[in-house]
């Protein structure tokens, strides 16, 4: 178990750091690549990089991630907990993720076009209009 200091610092690290489509980090991120940082950072699982196609639009990107072969090593799970990946869908946007973290009674991290990657709060996303929550391990 990582040391909570160690934890802090990870997170200092990671929140607050520009969105940018298709960045995996350290200096700016997407939803996926900040949930990669964070499993790699927090939890030792190494989740493989994602290319995204320069030219790709956010909806073709959405569905590709979404189907992307490695959720076959995703066990899914029903209820959250430290460190299980978080999927959801809105009709704006398709698919988006974040990690579900204990902390404070449980949040969110992840990474929006408006904010960088920002802490959130299930009842946040919800007002936000994001649904179908669903949780997952990486195996």
């Amino acid at each position: 178990m990582m040391a909570e200091a160690e934890r802090a610092a990870v997170l200092a690290a990671l929140l607050g750091c520009p969105y940018r489509l298709g960045a995996q980090g350290p200096e700016a991120y997407d939803c996926y690549g900040a949930a990669r940082a964070l499993q790699r950072g927090l939890f030792g699982r190494d989740m493989p990089r994602f290319a995204i196609p320069g030219t790709a639009g956010r909806w073709a990107i959405a569905a590709a991630i979404a189907a992307h072969s490695e959720r076959e090593n995703w066990i899914e799970i029903g209820a959250p907990e430290d460190g299980a990946l978080v999927t959801m869908a809105r009709h704006q946007q398709g698919y988006h993720m974040g990690v579900w973290l204990a902390d404070d009674d449980g949040l969110v991290i992840h990474a929006v076009e408006s904010a960088g990657v920002v802490a959130s709060r299930l009842i946040e996303l919800e007002a936000e209009g994001w649904r179908k929550f669903r949780f997952h391990l990486p195996a």
